[in-house]
């Protein structure tokens, strides 16, 4: 599990806090699903559980690969407002073999499921934090190496990171993360770059001649590195988030925040590992978690699930082959099925699949119709049986 990732948090103007990341990976997204997750639902801390797990107490959504025995949470939102992403930390992240006496052993793909299963603030997070050990079991023959960004209602967005003295959580942070190196290089790195603006460069006067920039008045930004590297996406989107304007309200911040991720997109063809290697590193994903009050939050008709009212997963990539129109009680929709949520949309109308398999994938279409038209709620007709 290799990818490059992107992450910030962000306030609209009347003070909802948002927290969005790219999926940036070699390959596709076959593993990768939406999925919601109702409060009381056992969580499991670790990949593979032996034995009975404690009930969530919150009920959250986000995306999750799976595959690889309990779901690996890669971002999300609860019910109570707490938001969180897992990004790629190669070469950093150090993992304890066996738990700390008294602590609860956690595997970093589990940690940001057990989280907002458990916390309803960054405040309780970090006391959590504080009572578990993220312990090494490997994927696919390989540890996860991961850090952790997380935010909640208040806007207070944290770093966390298994470095070798253990947990190192930063609070108070200037709400960007990318991937290695560690979080504080990164804020260091941004000395580089003091008086970098958005404003152009005033005219210079050199032996008696007035020297002005290229493309006046278009000049905001100079200075800021243009490769796809951790370093210069985090530098970039601290700029970002310093001066894009932001959203006057939720759905306005969530569409500001997707094209603010233009910064940081890799476009298929510029990440390549190797020269004989033909698949490339590119942007597949990206998400936006913007918590609700509680009291807007009602399971989706028929499932009992808690809705994504808060998230929003948009598809990087979607050829007009794959989108399909969907009849809604709203009216008509149309959805991209490239993603793993809806790659097997299509059975349901062949009747290829048991009704059990159909209800899940019916769910799963619900979800996504509900991300892609960034409503509270919506209502489809009863699956096809």
């Amino acid at each position: 599990m290799n990818f490059g990732c992107s992450s910030f948090s962000w306030e609209t103007e009347d003070g909802r806090h948002l927290l969005g990341r790219t999926y940036d990976q070699f390959g596709d997204l076959r593993a990768n699903q939406v999925i919601s997750v109702p409060k009381g639902d056992p969580c499991s801390p670790v990949l593979h559980p032996e034995s009975g797990n404690e009930e969530g107490r919150y009920g959250y959504t986000g995306m999750a690969v799976l595959g690889f025995g309990q779901p690996v949470m890669v971002d999300g939102v609860n019910t109570a407002g707490l938001t969180g992403a897992l990004l790629h930390y190669p070469e950093y992240a150090v993992y304890r073999y066996a738990p700390r006496p008294g602590t609860t052993a956690v595997h970093p793909g589990r940690l940001l499921a057990w989280l907002l299963s458990r916390c309803a603030s960054v405040e309780e997070a970090v006391e959590e934090l504080s009572r578990l050990t993220l312990v090494d079991e490997p994927i696919q023959g390989k540890p996860l190496p991961a850090h952790y960004i997380l935010s909640g209602r208040r806007g207070e967005t944290i770093i966390v990171e298994p470095d070798e003295g253990g947990l190192s959580i930063h609070r108070n942070t200037i709400g960007v993360l990318a991937n290695s190196p560690n979080y504080l290089w990164h804020r260091i790195n941004l000395r580089n770059f003091v008086g970098v603006t958005n404003l152009p460069k005033a005219p210079q006067t050199i032996a008696g001649h007035e020297i002005r920039e290229f493309g006046e008045r278009l000049g905001g930004g100079s200075g800021l590195p243009g490769d796809y590297s951790s370093p210069s996406r985090f530098v970039r989107l601290a700029f970002m988030r310093e001066f894009a304007v932001r959203g006057k309200h939720e759905l306005d911040g969530v569409s500001r925040m997707f094209r603010a991720f233009a910064l940081v997109d890799i476009p298929e063809g510029l990440a390549k590992a190797d020269p004989d290697y033909e698949v490339y590193e590119q942007t597949l994903c990206t998400s936006a978690c913007a918590p609700r009050a509680a009291s807007t939050t009602s399971p989706l008709p028929g499932t009992g699930a808690f809705p994504p009212s808060g998230f929003r997963h948009r598809e990087a990539r979607c050829s007009i082959s794959t989108w399909e129109t969907v009849r809604t009680s709203t009216g008509e929709i149309k959805i991209c099925l490239q993603g793993a949520a809806t790659r097997h949309t299509a059975d349901l109308a062949a009747g290829s699949l048991a009704p059990a398999e159909r209800r899940l994938l019916w769910t799963s279409l619900t979800l996504t119709i509900c991300l892609s038209r960034a409503e509270t709620s919506c209502a489809l007709p009863s699956p096809p049986l």
